[in-house]
């Protein structure tokens, strides 16, 4: 499996069969993280879940109806 990671901010990418790439998944905060490996950069990019969860509970998919 190929795993990639573009960083937000300076748009470099970075692939794992290169030993660049570090992704960490933190169940306890509810986040994805990746530190961008570019010495000019060093931009953390962070995922929030916990976030995007919250707002799917105040603002939920439209209910779908059946014809």
């Amino acid at each position: 499996m190929q795993i990639a990671c573009k960083c937000g901010k300076c748009g470099q990418m970075f692939m794992n069969q290169e030993d660049d790439l570090s992704i960490q998944l933190d169940f306890a905060s509810q986040t994805l993280s990746f530190m961008c490996r570019n010495k000019k950069c060093n931009h953390d990019n962070i995922f929030d879940f916990g976030g995007w969860k919250k707002q799917q509970k105040h603002s939920p998919l439209p209910q779908t109806k059946f014809m």
